[in-house]
């Protein structure tokens, strides 16, 4: 069975840095941001922009954030949501090789 490679989860990760720091950060957060910054206490993330962040990642990167993935702890920083992100990957690719179907990548 395929699993996310280290590149395949070191090119998530900077794609996901890359579109919070140039869609949702302002100026002054763009800065301070790193991979480690506090999303949701720096202001980064908020209902609105947590909102777009949820809908690039369904559309721009095909995965689906289940309701109760949607927590601060999974939202905290950049490498947490990479992480949430290539877990879901994982499980849909799983659930597709035990349907007997294409994954979808």
């Amino acid at each position: 069975m395929s699993e996310n490679t280290e590149s395949d989860n070191i090119e998530l990760h900077d794609r996901i840095l890359a579109f919070v720091r140039d869609e949702l950060a302002n100026a002054t957060e763009r800065g301070e941001l790193t991979a480690t910054t506090p999303l949701l206490e720096a202001g980064i993330l908020d209902s609105l922009r947590t909102a777009r962040l949820i809908a690039w990642l369904r559309d721009d990167l095909g995965v689906r954030i289940p309701p109760l993935a949607m927590t601060g702890k999974n939202f905290h920083n950049i490498d947490r949501i990479t992480d949430l992100v290539a877990s879901l990957r994982t499980t849909a690719l799983t659930r597709a090789i035990e349907l007997g179907k294409e994954p979808a990548r």
